[in-house]
């Protein structure tokens, strides 16, 4: 995914295996290490005190004193119906743009297929797709940040989409519905039925589906 906007001040941070690039200003680096870190190191934490939090692929609950981040990714996960590390990385990612919200109003925070994105005007996003001409969708402004989660070509069981772009509240929401997604896809019927799924999933906000000649869009998605 391309973002078509010129980026006011960009970085790179890694924290273990994860490598996120930042559009931000000003430039917030070491605070934006520290604190994906910190987030990382939370949920690697509780992982090691809870197994089935690392280990589930079904959405499994957590006791109300478990951290707010655990919470909230069991509950985007059992939203899709998928187990909770399937929100890893767009929890991360999710973290380290609000944290960066306190310092500024308009920042891009990339991890792998993951964005989090607080613009002030509308903002064309451009989706990549296997074998075609990326499509091209617009990005409405929210206070809180958008989530979006693209994959291209990875799947379950080697199979994957040619495409796909989710949109939601949160990067972890995304990333719980683009695994949904990803299980649906290769079942009979599983292209439309997965438009569907994105259309009830709480939180997702719109998708994009591409397999082969064939592309669908649920939810609110305009293309520019």
């Amino acid at each position: 995914m391309k973002l078509l906007r010129r980026k006011p001040k960009s970085f790179e941070i890694q924290v273990q295996d994860m490598v996120m690039h930042i559009s931000a200003s000003p430039d917030l680096e070491e605070e934006s290490r520290a604190a994906a870190l910190s987030f990382w190191e939370q949920l690697q934490s509780y992982g090691l005190r809870n197994p089935s939090f690392q280990e589930s692929k079904r959405p499994i609950e957590v006791p109300e004193d478990a951290p707010e981040i655990v919470r909230e990714m069991v509950r985007a996960a059992t939203n899709a119906r998928v187990g909770p590390m399937y929100t890893f990385q767009g929890a991360v990612t999710d973290q380290v743009g609000r944290f960066l919200l306190r310092e500024t109003t308009e920042l891009t925070v990339s991890c792998g297929g993951d964005y989090f994105i607080r613009t002030r005007k509308r903002m064309k996003l451009a989706v990549k797709r296997r074998g075609g001409d990326p499509i091209t969708v617009v990005v409405e402004p929210r206070a809180q940040g958008v989530g979006v989660s693209t994959t291209l070509g990875r799947g379950r069981g080697g199979e994957g989409p040619d495409g796909l772009a989710v949109f939601a509240w949160s990067c972890m929401a995304a990333d719980a519905a683009a695994a949904g997604v990803q299980a649906i896809l290769p079942k009979p019927g599983g292209f439309h039925t997965a438009l569907k799924y994105l259309e009830r999933v709480p939180e997702i906000t719109g998708g994009v589906i591409v397999v082969g000649d064939h592309l669908g869009f649920a939810g609110r998605v305009e293309v520019a």
